[in-house]
């Protein structure tokens, strides 16, 4: 939902999860992953807290059309309370129904991109241009990466740069790396998509627009002790270092917080569905298609120069 308000700035939380898993594996090809954003933009009598400082812990719970959205869903939840995807039961049919029943007067707005594993490998060169025509690294100069070989015959990818925060390096297995430079593309697409919406549309009186990526922790990153993949992903979406229009992180609690935990459900649901285009949760799926809810869901096609995709939903209906 647009809220039309007289104000300089306009923010958006966008908060971000992946399904089975954060990274590619060895021998997976066929395997499906779904990225989902679930994106909810803050109330603008409430930016005075986010201009402080306040976290999204703290802002949310203070927005009433963001409760009753919650709220609404958790009603139909046994103990009236989300869960993760893979909690046993009939939670996630309840889900997939609560979801359904809210969608009529809150129309969430989602953004998803589902691939096959061999998909993504084979993308590697568009993935990489893509990036660098939304992004480019410092001051859009465009990234590249080295590439060697690990003593157990593992592709590493290294880009090394120096921004206002002195040398950095972004560095990872290339089962990583193709990962997050899909979700660090994937964000600056939605901050793109959102700013010619709200922002240049004028229609909104906002001059400017802020985004929060809530990401959950990645896999591998421990607390604050070790936190590599979120720190790539973070010079990743933001190389200079700034900021400011994009500012990456993530709940004390992700395992609670309502926002990762619809995020967490919706990735989980989508995933299920495309990969089985057969089961309930794709009859479910399917059934909302009517509503518009889906139109962000996009399904990555083998890409040579610039990443392509099909709707998310073809395959539901298709079964391709």
């Amino acid at each position: 939902m647009i809220k039309n308000i007289q104000m300089t700035k306009a923010h958006i939380y966008l908060f971000s999860d992946a399904c089975p898993s954060d990274w590619l594996v060895s021998g997976n090809d066929n395997v499906w992953h779904t990225i989902v954003n679930f994106v909810f933009q803050s109330d603008p009598n409430l930016y005075p807290l986010i201009g402080k400082g306040c976290s999204h812990e703290e802002v949310l719970p203070k927005d009433e059309i963001y409760n009753r959205f919650v709220t609404a869903i958790q009603s139909e939840l046994r103990g009236n309370k989300l869960q993760k995807w893979k909690s046993g039961g009939d939670y996630k049919k309840r889900f997939c129904d609560a979801f359904a029943a809210v969608v009529p007067e809150f129309t969430p707005i989602i953004s998803a991109c589902s691939y096959q594993e061999k998909t993504l490998r084979e993308s590697k060169t568009a993935l990489l241009n893509s990036y660098n025509n939304l992004i480019g690294g410092v001051e859009g100069r465009g990234i590249g990466f080295s590439e060697t070989l690990d003593d157990q015959g593992r592709n590493q990818m290294t880009h090394s740069f120096m921004n206002f925060n002195g040398l950095q390096q972004i560095h990872a297995p290339e089962n990583k790396m193709l990962v997050l430079l899909m979700m660090s593309w994937f964000v600056a697409d939605q901050y793109v998509f959102f700013f010619n919406q709200i922002v240049r549309s004028g229609q909104y009186g906002f001059s400017d627009l802020e985004l929060t990526v809530i990401s959950d922790m990645l896999s591998g990153d421990n607390g604050d002790s070790r936190k590599g993949s979120e720190q790539n992903l973070r010079n990743l979406i933001d190389p200079n270092g700034e900021g400011e229009a994009l500012v990456l992180t993530r709940s004390v609690r992700s395992d609670t917080f309502s926002g990762d935990l619809l995020a967490d459900n919706l990735a989980g649901w989508l995933t299920s569905a495309i990969s089985d285009p057969t089961s309930e949760y794709a009859e479910y799926a399917k059934d909302l298609i009517p509503t518009g809810v889906w139109s962000g869901w996009h399904q990555l096609v083998q890409s040579d120069l610039k990443l392509d995709s099909i709707k998310g939903v073809s395959r539901l209906i298709l079964h391709l």
